[in-house]
């Protein structure tokens, strides 16, 4: 039998990096493309999944795409595709109205919907110190949005609807993950994409001038490698210890909205996320810190 290759942990932290770095840039792009130039949310989305398919058929291969289809939870890959197609739109409708930063501020409260969702959804252990991490990351939302301290309107909470619709999204991908390969889930993903968009990104189609062509079509070609970037990654290391560095996306888009359209998030943003961003990396350290203390148990237990 052949033995588990070890982790290079360097490597995969430098692609997740990467790729948190190129997600950023698409979501500059993304603003842009509907702030400045007023493309449609519908047709965004279209031109994204239909590069993506692309770069879908090329990782999997043409042979074993449709093989790919078989699955042992057909419906659930079908909702978690829906989930991931509506989540990308509420985030794009949000990079309409908010600064990237801002959006990923509140974003980073996903990994801790994902930690409550398992609980409810697939009955895993949450210890009570990973609840006080839950409610400490939903403080920080609340910083970072502070209702009644400024004119609030109904497109502050488009983000919340993204990080809820995330973490229901991933929820969803743990779950498939237990009785599905990555390419079953990847050729779900993309195939109902297309289909979805498809069927509503004409009806919304505005003219691209032949600036919005090129974001355009960078935009996807960026989701394409920062995508390609993060199976790189799994690739490298294992997904436990590449989990924090994900919330380096939020220094990202700090960085990026600022080097590229001028944004920079204020104190109370700045506050909320480091509360956010803290209890995540915390609650994530803890599950990984059961994690462990349960295997040593079994360990110790030996065979039954």
């Amino acid at each position: 039998m052949t033995a588990a290759r070890p982790d290079n942990l360097a490597r995969g932290i430098a692609f997740a990096v990467a790729s948190m770095f190129l997600f950023a840039v698409m979501d500059a792009i993304s603003r842009v493309l509907t702030r400045d130039l007023g493309l449609a949310v519908a047709q965004i989305l279209w031109v994204r999944f239909v590069i993506f398919f692309l770069f879908a058929v090329a990782i999997v291969g043409p042979k074993r795409f449709l093989p790919s289809f078989r699955s042992a939870l057909p419906r659930i890959q079908l909702l978690r595709a829906v989930a991931l197609i509506f989540e990308i739109g509420i985030f794009i409708l949000a990079f309409r109205y908010l600064p990237i930063g801002d959006v990923h501020a509140v974003a980073a409260a996903a990994p801790l919907v994902v930690l409550a969702l398992s609980a409810a959804m697939l009955r895993e252990r949450v210890t009570l110190a990973i609840w006080l991490a839950v409610v400490a990351g939903m403080v920080g939302v609340l910083v970072v949005m502070r209702p009644g301290l400024r004119d609030f309107s109904w497109f502050h909470a488009i983000p919340v609807i993204g990080a809820l619709s995330w973490g229901f999204y991933q929820t969803l991908v743990r779950l498939v993950g237990r009785r599905d390969s990555a390419d079953t889930t990847l050729v779900y993903t993309v195939a109902v994409g297309v289909a979805l968009t498809s069927c509503v990104g004409p009806f919304f189609w505005k003219a691209p001038t032949p600036a919005g062509w090129g974001l355009l079509l960078l935009s996807g070609l960026l989701g394409a490698a920062a995508h390609l970037a993060l199976i790189k990654a799994y690739e490298a290391c294992s997904a436990p210890r590449l989990q924090p560095y994900g919330y380096t996306l939020v220094l990202w888009a700090i960085a990026v909205g600022f080097a590229a359209l001028g944004e920079f998030p204020d104190l109370w943003t700045i506050a909320g996320a480091a509360i956010i961003v803290g209890a995540g990396v915390f609650a994530l350290l803890r599950e990984r810190a059961l994690a462990r203390s349960a295997a040593a148990r079994a360990a110790a237990a030996g065979p039954v």
